[in-house]
Parts: C-alpha cells; structure tokens; sequence
C-alpha cells in the first residue's frame, strides 16, 4: 500500500487540507467496494456528488477528489463517504 504522502502527491492541483483529510480516512479504513471500470466510478462520482448538492463544473478542491476516487476506481460507498466527508468540512 502507498503511503499517504506518496498518494497526496499524485494528486497535487486543487489539494486542500480537506482534500487530504478524506483520503487519509480512505487510506486508513479496510474493506472498500471498487468498481471494475473507470466509467463506472465516475457514475458513482456524479451521483455522490449530487447527493450533497454539487454539480458540474467541479472546483479544483472537488476535481482532485475526483481525480483520487477515479485512481482508486472507487465503489459506490466510496464515492459517497468521500464526497459527504468534503461537503461536511465546508
């Protein structure tokens, strides 16, 4: 497994200390549901999103969790915990 910096500096446009505060509780719990396709996750993405009221265009803060739920192909659950945890920061 990455270590928290290595993966925070994949995704360094748009990164806020929000930002890392959702993928560090990612990285820190076991058991997450992945997608098997990258279009899938971004269903999954749009939807969690809409879920707390965001809509495209994402900022560049929302971008880049977008673009660490994409590189996890992440599941449904995921995507959802991950964009309630941000929208619960603001």
């Amino acid at each position: 497994m990455k270590q928290h910096a290595e993966i925070e500096s994949e995704f360094k446009e748009g990164l806020t200390h929000r930002v890392v505060a959702v993928i560090r509780s990612i990285e820190s719990t076991a058991g997450w549901d992945h997608s098997s396709k990258q279009n899938e996750t971004y269903l999954y993405i749009l939807r969690a999103a809409q879920n707390v009221g965001c809509l495209e265009p994402f900022s560049k803060e929302q971008s880049a969790l977008n673009n660490y739920l994409q590189f996890k192909k992440a599941g449904r659950k995921m995507c959802d915990y991950a964009w309630r945890l941000l929208a619960q920061s603001q």
